[in-house]
């Protein structure tokens, strides 16, 4: 039996602080990555800016000028929506 403490995830998360940048061809949201795995991210952004189901282009820039920005395609599975805030849950696909 694995101990309570422990990470059950199959994919543990690295928890970040960073900006991080949804864009379509007609919107563009800008937020902070809370958290990231290899399946996906959970990011903090303005209220009502993104809704379950919704399809988005992800760009996490790097902080070094030498590393390319992580890119992927990224689908919206979660909204936890505050007063101020909302956490979204992202699953991502096709990332570069």
């Amino acid at each position: 039996m694995m101990p309570a403490h422990e990470e059950q995830r199959v994919f543990s998360r690295m928890r970040l602080d960073t900006k991080v940048i949804l864009a379509t061809t007609r919107e563009r949201v800008e937020g902070t990555c809370r958290n990231l795995s290899a399946e996906g991210v959970l990011m903090e952004v303005a209220a009502g800016q993104c809704e379950q189901g919704q399809e988005w282009r992800l760009v996490l820039p790097s902080a070094d000028s030498g590393v390319e920005p992580l890119i992927a395609t990224a689908s919206v599975i979660r909204v936890d929506a505050g007063e101020t805030t909302d956490m979204v849950a992202l699953v991502l696909s096709d990332v570069h």
